[in-house]
C-alpha cells in the first residue's frame, strides 16, 4: 500500500469512529433522578408504598423514591423549594404552597377522612369551649372545621383562644393542658380516643378536604410521561390494596418501622379509584374537585391566608389520568 492509500485508510477509519460515537451520543437516554414523593403516617398514603413494594412503578418505567415525613407540615417548605417533587396533600395545603411555587393537582386519592376536634372528659358541649383554648394548624384549611363547629353552637372565633399546634401533637397538647380542644386526624385521633379523650365535632363526617396527588408544575412540564406512568402505577396499586388490606398493613409497617398491629385501617376513609377520579374531575359535577377547591379558596381568602382566587383550570389538571 502506498502512502496516499494508507492516509486515506486512516482518514476513513477516523470518520467511521466519529460516526459511531455520534450515534451513541444521540441514542443514549439522559439519566433521570427518581421522582421524590412525600408520604406520612396516613392510611390513604400507603398506596404509594404498595406501588413501590409490588414493583408497579418499575413496571411502568418510572423510578420513584417515597420520602417519609413524621411531621406532615414540614412537607410544605420542601415541596415549595424543590427538595421533593410531589406530595400527597389536601387542597388547602396545595393552594398555600402554590403561592410560592406553582403546583399541579393530577389526581384525588382519598376523601380526606374524618378531621375531628378532640376534647377532654370535662368538656360536654361545644358551648363549654367558650373562653377555652383550641389548638389547630393555623392559616390552613383545617381552621374551617373549627369555624363550622363554633358556628353550629352560635359561637365565633372571638369566643375562644386559638393557638398553633401540629395535628401530630394534639394528644400531647391536651395532656399537657396547653389546650382544651385540638384539631387533628387519624391515626392521632384514635390514639387520643384510646387515652380517654373524645370527639366533640363533627358527629358526622364533613368530607371537606379530599387528599390530592400534587407535583411541582416544573416537574409535570419537564417529565409528563413520568407523571402519567406514576398514575398508572398508583391506580393499579389502589385496586391491589383494596383487595389486600392486610398485606397493605404489612407493607406500611415495614416502611414505617412499626408493628402491623400499630398500622390500623381507617374505615372512615374512602380510597378513590380511577373511575372515582373521572367523576371528580368532571367540572359539571356538584361535588367536583373544582367546586371543593373553590370553597377552600374562598375560606383562605376570608382569613387573609390568600390574597385572591386562584385559576382552578391552571392548578387542577386531569390530562395525566390514565
Amino acid at each position: 500500500m502506498n502512502r496516499k492509500l494508507f492516509l486515506k485508510a486512516i482518514l476513513l477509519a477516523a470518520i467511521a469512529n466519529s460516526l459511531v460515537a455520534c450515534t451513541i451520543l444521540r441514542t443514549e437516554e439522559p439519566v433521570r433522578s427518581p421522582l421524590r414523593v412525600e408520604y406520612a403516617q396516613w392510611w390513604g398514603d400507603y398506596t404509594l408504598l404498595v406501588a413501590q413494594e409490588k414493583g408497579l412503578f418499575e413496571k411502568y418505567g418510572v423510578e420513584v423514591e417515597p420520602v417519609y415525613y413524621e411531621i406532615f407540615s414540614k412537607t410544605y417548605p420542601d415541596l415549595a423549594s424543590g427538595q421533593i417533587d410531589g406530595a400527597l396533600i389536601a387542597i388547602g395545603d396545595t393552594i398555600n404552597i402554590n403561592r410560592n411555587a406553582l403546583m399541579k393537582v393530577v389526581a384525588v386519592y382519598d376523601n380526606g377522612g374524618n378531621d375531628a376536634v378532640l376534647v377532654g372528659p370535662e368538656i360536654n358541649s361545644i358551648q363549654d369551649l367558650r373562653g377555652k383554648t383550641i389548638g389547630l394548624q393555623m392559616g390552613s384549611q383545617y381552621e374551617l372545621t373549627v369555624v363550622k363547629m363554633l358556628q353550629s353552637a352560635n359561637m365565633g372565633i372571638g369566643d375562644v383562644t386559638i393557638v398553633a399546634i401540629n395535628p401530630e401533637e394534639a394528644l400531647a397538647a391536651l395532656e399537657g393542658g396547653q389546650v382544651q380542644a385540638a384539631s387533628t386526624w387519624e391515626p392521632y385521633s384514635s390514639e387520643a380516643l384510646s387515652n380517654g379523650y373524645k370527639i366533640i365535632y363533627p358527629q358526622e363526617q364533613l368530607y371537606l378536604f379530599p387528599d390530592l396527588i400534587v407535583f411541582r408544575k416544573s416537574i409535570v412540564d419537564e417529565r409528563p410521561e413520568d407523571v402519567q406512568a406514576f398514575l398508572k402505577a398508583w391506580f393499579e396499586a389502589v385496586e391491589y390494596r383494596l383487595q389486600n388490606p392486610e398485606e397493605t398493613r404489612a407493607i406500611a409497617a415495614k416502611y414505617l418501622g412499626l408493628s402491623v398491629e400499630e398500622v390500623q385501617p381507617d374505615d372512615n376513609l374512602a380510597i378513590l379509584t380511577l373511575e372515582d377520579n373521572k367523576t371528580l374531575f368532571d367540572v359539571q359535577q356538584k361535588n367536583s374537585i373544582y367546586s371543593t377547591t373553590r370553597v377552600t379558596s374562598d375560606y383562605l381568602i376570608s382569613i387573609g391566608a390568600l390574597a385572591q382566587q386562584i385559576d382552578l383550570l391552571e392548578l387542577i389538571d386531569p390530562d395525566y389520568l390514565p
